[in-house]
This record gives structure tokens, C-alpha cells and sequence, in this order.
């Protein structure tokens, strides 16, 4: 014979853990409520012994056994050492980098200044105008000043004036 099958809904597990986790937030949310509503029915919680908590604390160091807040306050430690540490050599890296950087920009600036310079006076540059009266005439006075052997031009454009 068959078996009967369950046509009930089927929820994936996920649903279920979701559903459940939602339904128990409401219980507490309306016994939280509750509690607030009447603080008589909410009893104090016992306080401990005097001296307690350093007796407990003073067993744990005779252990040997560390808290958790106490690994903690290492790693915490721990981590300020190193930035402590990485931090001076970075700034010093930073302060280098800066003054190369500006040192450059100086150097553009004076490349710069004496190109302006140079445009803005074009008289009084280093190089001189040599004058010939003649095309042929100037290689040879090329030659005088510079020592330089020019290759002579055959043809000249019809625009360039003597």
C-alpha cells in the first residue's frame, strides 16, 4: 500500500530558526515589560560577600590564568607599542619626502624664472647676433667665431630677405 504523504507547508530550516528567534524576541520584549510594570515582583539580586571578588582575583593569579579582559588589555597594549614604534620612522620617511618634494618644485620654479628672464631680455642673452652683409659672407664669419664648418645652402626661399 502507499504511504500518505503529508501535504502540510514545508518551511527550510532556516525559516524555522528565523521564526523562532523572532517569537522568542517578543516573549521578552513583553516580559521586559511586564517586569517594568511591577518592580515588586522582581526580586533584588543578592550581593556578594565583602572582599570577594579579590579573593577570586587573587586565586587566578596564584593559577596563573589569565582573564579575558586581561588578554585583551595585552593585545590593546600590544598594538600601541607597534603603532608607537612604526609611527616615528614614518614620519621622519614623511618629512624627507616633503622636503625633496619642495625642493623640486623649487628647482622647476628657478628653471622657470630664468626661462622668463631669458625671454623677456633677449639682448642681453649669452649668444651673439653675428651680422653679414652677405649669405656666402656668413658661413665664412660662422666659421671665425664659432670654428664651426656649416653645410652651405644651394637655394633660399623667395620670402627671406637681405
Amino acid at each position: 500500500m502507499e504511504k500518505e504523504r503529508n501535504h502540510g507547508k514545508k518551511y527550510s530550516m532556516l525559516k524555522v530558526i528565523k521564526y523562532h528567534l523572532s517569537s522568542q524576541e517578543k516573549l521578552e520584549a513583553h516580559l521586559l515589560d511586564y517586569m517594568q510594570e511591577h518592580p515588586e515582583l522582581t526580586p533584588e539580586p543578592p550581593s556578594p560577600p565583602p572582599g570577594e571578588f579579590q579573593k577570586i582575583m587573587e586565586e587566578l593569579n596564584r593559577r596563573g590564568t589569565e582573564t579575558v579582559i586581561g588578554k585583551q588589555l595585552k593585545m590593546l597594549y600590544s598594538g600601541h607599542r607597534l603603532v608607537n614604534s612604526i609611527q616615528k620612522p614614518f614620519l621622519i620617511v614623511m618629512v624627507v619626502l616633503i622636503i625633496l618634494a619642495v625642493s623640486a618644485i623649487g628647482a622647476s620654479a628657478k628653471k622657470a624664472h630664468d626661462y622668463r628672464i631669458r625671454e623677456q631680455n633677449p639682448g642681453k642673452s649669452r649668444s651673439e647676433v653675428l651680422k653679414a652683409d652677405k649669405i656666402s659672407n656668413a658661413y665664412e664669419v660662422i666659421k671665425e667665431h664659432l670654428g664651426i664648418n656649416l653645410l652651405v645652402i644651394n637655394s633660399m626661399p623667395n620670402y627671406i630677405d637681405q
